[in-house]
């Protein structure tokens, strides 16, 4: 869009940045666009004569993808681990509610819940604060203060150190997997398979795509 002129005209002269263009490719309204593209360009060779609906023949091939070997993600590590920290969630949870810190009557174990409950964890610690620095509470009632603003401070923490990009992590790998087992960090549409070139026979798995192709002759 700086330099070819039919690229120009596409975007009407404005410079759309990277993040733009891919935001759109990975949006579900491209996909429902592409889903849409697909079915007319189907009709259009229907119409031209070109395929037969009457009978479709289809084939599978596989074919290597151009990403890394080593950036194989599985869906039951990543299961594994995404229910070991929701069971550390709910422990979690279950202290602050000890605590009085949240009233939320759902045990949150989505990313999207622990950042609230770390919310209203900090709103406590700053009550804590201003309570301790209130000259109302005598000695043992400021070390009692200190002491549960000191437990929630290292709860907050680990929430955010730990737990809510984990929880981020692992829902987006889940995402990505739909009905797969498998995928490449550097390739997302290329899933670890067994290619027909196995000439080590040590049933290597490597990235790559299953490609259905259809024809009507």
């Amino acid at each position: 869009i700086q330099e070819s002129l039919p690229m120009m005209w596409l975007a009407r002269n404005e410079r759309i940045s990277y993040h733009t263009t891919n935001n759109f490719r990975s949006s579900d309204e491209a996909n429902m666009l592409v889903k849409r593209a697909f079915l007319y360009f189907t009709q259009m060779l229907i119409d031209e004569n070109l395929i037969k609906e009457n009978a479709l023949f289809i084939d599978g091939t596989k074919l290597e993808a151009d990403a890394n070997k080593y950036s194989f993600v599985c869906r039951k590590a990543v299961e594994k681990y995404h229910d070991k920290l929701k069971n550390h969630a709910l422990e979690l949870y279950d202290e602050l509610v000890k605590e009085n810190v949240t009233q939320t009557i759902e045990r949150e174990q989505e990313a999207a819940g622990l950042e609230e409950i770390a919310k209203s964890t900090e709103a406590k610690i700053e009550k804590l604060t201003e309570e301790i620095d209130s000259e109302n509470l005598d000695k043992t009632e400021k070390s009692a203060q200190k002491q549960l603003r000191r437990k929630l401070e290292k709860i907050a923490r680990k929430l955010h150190k730990d737990y809510i990009p984990r929880a981020y992590k692992y829902e987006q790998s889940e995402n990505i997997f739909q009905s797969r087992n498998s995928y490449s960090k550097t390739d997302h549409d290329a899933t670890f398979m067994l290619m027909k070139e196995n000439h080590m026979r040590n049933g290597q798995l490597k990235p790559g795509y299953n490609i259905q192709a259809a024809t009507s002759n």
